[in-house]
């Protein structure tokens, strides 16, 4: 059997953020970003994490490669924004 393609998404980093302190008290950022995912019209809004500043992309548009393993017996799909290349802000769709 060959090798499957690497799957790739693209995600779009917002400058909208939350910052604290975990109950162990390590700091932490949330931040904001949307998914466009393959059969789905709209991108999906879903948060990701930092541990420090200097962790977090500059907002605009990526392309990130998804990871895929199996963890107790169910497959996972692992995304991280942080590790993503930038890309140029696609193209708006034409309207007819």
């Amino acid at each position: 059997m060959a090798a499957p393609s690497p799957m790739v998404i693209q995600v779009q980093v917002t400058a909208q953020q939350r910052s604290g302190n975990s109950q162990k008290g390590n700091p932490y950022i949330m931040v904001e970003a949307y998914a466009s995912l393959p059969g789905i019209p709209y991108p999906q809004r879903f948060m990701f994490y930092c541990g420090a500043q200097n962790e977090v992309p500059q907002p605009g548009f990526y392309e990130c490669d998804v990871q895929v393993s199996v963890k107790n017996d169910r497959l996972d799909f692992q995304v991280d924004p942080r590790q993503a290349r930038r890309m140029q802000e696609p193209q708006a769709a034409k309207s007819a």
